[in-house]
């Protein structure tokens, strides 16, 4: 049986969590191009997002945050700790692959979204540096898992899982994913296993070189 049949899936709950986080970052940008960054309030996102203001804070730290609308979920140390324990035994680019869904969801071939993230910034010029710091979170923290993946799959080991490597591979997960969604379908299971396919095809083929 093929090592793609039994991916990593999200529970309900992080399904749920991450719909309302979609809602709220929506609420919070539609807000935002209305009536301006600086005129839009926590109350009004809360409310046209139908939470509270306390939900608001359990997704995002402020309402920049939620009008940049990161899709990811948490990345506390024992948040990746768990999703790695779900991936644990699988060969490194598919634990990749499956870790990125776990944390991300099937958000990668979303259009309307990067489309929407991309006006945003344009319209507000002083996010930008907030964007950059939440990219940087993100990459240390999900090269530092991968790093993991690599350390524990016998193919590669402590002395093969150095950052440069976990960079990469994540890099070439990532720019897979979005790419095969976007261009190919959302299907989960169908970008997963093309993702993974298409990453061992490229490394028989650089090995050959």
């Amino acid at each position: 049986m093929p090592d793609t049949a039994h991916p990593a899936e999200m529970g309900l709950r992080d399904r749920k969590r991450l719909e309302t986080r979609h809602r709220i970052a929506e609420a919070a940008r539609t807000l935002a191009l209305e009536q301006e960054i600086d005129h839009t309030t926590i109350e009004q996102i809360a409310a046209r997002a139908e939470v509270s203001p306390r939900t608001f804070f359990n997704y995002f730290e402020s309402k920049e945050d939620a009008v940049l609308g990161h899709t990811e979920l948490d990345l506390s140390t024992e948040a990746l700790d768990a999703h790695l324990e779900t991936v644990a035994g699988e060969p490194a680019a598919q634990a990749v692959v499956h870790l990125a869904f776990l944390v991300f969801g099937a958000s990668f071939g979303d259009e309307q979204e990067r489309l929407a993230r991309k006006e945003v910034l344009v319209r507000f010029p002083q996010l930008m540096r907030r964007q950059v710091t939440r990219m940087t979170t993100v990459a240390e923290a999900m090269t530092g898992a991968v790093r993991t993946i690599l350390e524990r799959d016998p193919a590669w080991g402590t002395e093969a899982a150095t950052p440069q490597a976990a960079e990469m591979l994540l890099g070439m997960c990532m720019t897979g994913l979005r790419s095969s969604a976007r261009h190919e379908g959302s299907d989960p299971d169908e970008v997963r296993a093309r993702v993974v396919a298409t990453i061992r095809d490229t490394a028989v083929r650089i090995a050959a070189d």
